[in-house]
């Protein structure tokens, strides 16, 4: 719209002239002057602009638009409509976020995590010796790597540098339940082990060692057996034989350490010790197999003697007469030796005539003859001897046989019933069996007898017969085996000595015959080897060096 006064153009919603202040509703529009527009454009020129006043304000806008007639008005707004602006600023912010995205990416995969770079630290730690901070630092990867089991021995290994020796073991225990323990770590192994060595706790020592031992890691199995021999030799200061015992057979069995050669001299000692406590205790069949092992080891007249009084303690004369021919041959001559083997030899003949083995019983009985000149051979023997009852009351019954070849003319038996604890003779009974009333008793002939004593007894064991011919102990009977009381007992009478149920006889059994079974010669003796005696005992040499 041109103001009519002075003809400036106006934007239509104008109603007043920015120049003069002319109203457009008082006058009409004319057409534009060129000549009066430009001089009219050159005044505008010349005036002075408005200071102070906002981008939006009517009268700045219709001042620009009079300086630049030929400008577009959107040029002058103050809201930037230009369509590049939204563009640049969609595209920087893109470009920021796509930076930071990667950097962050890289940042997560390239960093280390936080137990791996404390597990590093920590052992960094430990090898500058810096124990109470590798402590610290191993503390927190273990919270966060609890199964690994590498990170619990490097803690044990710093626990030891500031000796904390109990949780160190702890840390171990927990590694080993993991599936990786000492033996990864040996060294770590061995300090603990000579810390607790120190301190008298061998047990948790040789614990940490054994693994390394059986790993066969390299020197290992020589400082197990080392360790072992200090706690042996503690022991058996101490009287702990069992661990003694324990310790020593650990260190014959590495066959390593500076004191293997020590072993047996060791176990020879200890086993005796063990052989005579069980023997005190009457548990025969350890202090056996304790006597076994000895014999194994150092042949010692002394033990096959101890043995084999344990065995005929037992009843077991074969084994008992075995061992006292090896206490014969290890020691020098011994009279005491040779009339107990003559004893031996004698009881056991008689003990296969009573069960009717006549030719090897009476070879037993020759051979105890060799053996001590002083045991008379008997004139006559019983044999196929049977104790039992009979009404009630104690019967034994058997024959009686002459070996030899001269006919006996003259035999009295005397049968006694005794009590065992209280060494009261119960009932005795003298019978003639051969006299001059009665026909001699011919070589190789038998007589048969038989006794009923006249008192009932119990069949415990605790009441035996005594059977004598002419006058000498030929053998004694026991009525019945000695055993616990059977609470589901019952009496078989309930007047006089009250009988218990009687237990079938076990049958004797079959021994080897040590003399031939057709001929009744006398039998000798193989020579016997009759070797030095030591000097000093192996037991005596153990006990030397403990003092």
């Amino acid at each position: 719209m041109k103001c009519p006064s002075c003809g400036l153009y106006h934007p239509n919603q104008y109603e007043r002239c920015v120049s003069c202040g002319a109203s457009f509703k008082e006058g009409g529009s004319a057409d534009f002057d060129d000549e009066g527009a430009n001089d009219r454009a050159a005044a505008v020129n010349t005036m002075e602009r408005p200071h102070e006043r906002a981008s939006s304000d009517p009268d700045e806008l219709a001042y620009e638009e009079a300086k630049h007639p030929h400008q577009r008005r959107s040029k002058k707004l103050g809201v930037s409509m230009q369509s590049r602006l939204p563009t640049m600023v969609g595209a920087l912010t893109a470009v920021t976020v796509l930076l930071v995205s990667a950097g962050a990416t890289i940042f997560f995969l390239t960093k280390t995590p936080d137990d791996e770079r404390l597990f590093v630290k920590g052992k960094k730690e430990l090898a500058n010796g810096q124990y109470a901070f590798a402590v610290s630092t191993l503390e927190q990867a273990a919270a966060l790597r609890n199964k690994d089991p590498r990170v619990f021995l490097a803690l044990a290994r710093a626990y030891v540098g500031v000796d904390q020796v109990e949780k160190a073991h702890d840390a171990i225990s927990q590694a080993q339940q993991l599936g990786s323990g000492v033996v990864e770590e040996p060294q770590l192994a061995s300090d603990l082990a000579n810390y607790y060595r120190q301190r008298g706790k061998y047990e948790k020592a040789l614990d940490l060692l054994r693994p390394l031992a059986k790993s066969n890691i390299p020197g290992k199995k020589a400082e197990l057996a080392d360790l072992d021999a200090m706690y042996g030799d503690e022991a058996l200061r101490t009287g702990k034989l069992d661990l003694a015992l324990r310790c020593w057979e650990e260190v014959r069995d590495l066959r390593e350490g500076s004191r293997f050669s020590e072993s047996e001299a060791r176990l020879a000692t200890i086993y005796q010790k063990m052989a005579s406590n069980f023997a005190s205790k009457n548990d025969d069949q350890k202090a056996l197999n304790y006597l076994s092992k000895l014999n194994a080891i150092a042949q010692n007249a002394k033990n096959y003697e101890m043995a084999s009084d344990l065995y005929e303690k037992n009843e077991k004369l074969d084994l008992a007469i075995d061992q006292m021919r090896l206490a014969i041959k290890y020691s020098t001559h011994n009279p005491v030796y040779e009339r107990k083997l003559a004893a031996l030899l004698t009881r056991r003949g008689k003990e296969l005539l009573d069960a009717g083995d006549t030719d090897a019983g009476y070879g037993y009985l020759q051979q105890a003859k060799t053996v001590d000149p002083t045991n008379a051979l008997p004139s006559v023997t019983l044999r196929g001897v049977n104790v039992g009852l009979e009404g009630g009351l104690p019967k034994i019954s058997g024959e009686i046989w002459n070996p030899g070849d001269e006919p006996v003319n003259s035999l009295t038996v005397k049968v006694e019933l005794v009590d065992t604890v209280s060494k009261r003779v119960l009932w005795t009974r003298d019978q003639k069996v051969v006299d001059e009333f009665v026909q001699p008793l011919q070589g190789r002939d038998s007589k048969n007898i038989d006794f009923v004593a006249g008192t009932s007894v119990r069949m415990n064991g605790t009441n035996e017969f005594k059977v004598y011919l002419d006058g000498k102990l030929y053998k004694s009977y026991r009525l019945g085996e000695k055993s616990k009381p059977d609470p589901l007992a019952t009496d078989d009478n309930d007047s006089g000595g009250a009988l218990s149920r009687v237990r079938p006889k076990p049958e004797p059994r079959e021994a080897p015959s040590p003399a031939p079974a057709t001929s009744l010669p006398q039998v000798s003796p193989e020579p016997v080897e009759q070797p030095s005696r030591p000097k000093e005992s192996a037991e005596d040499k153990t006990m030397k060096d403990l003092e």
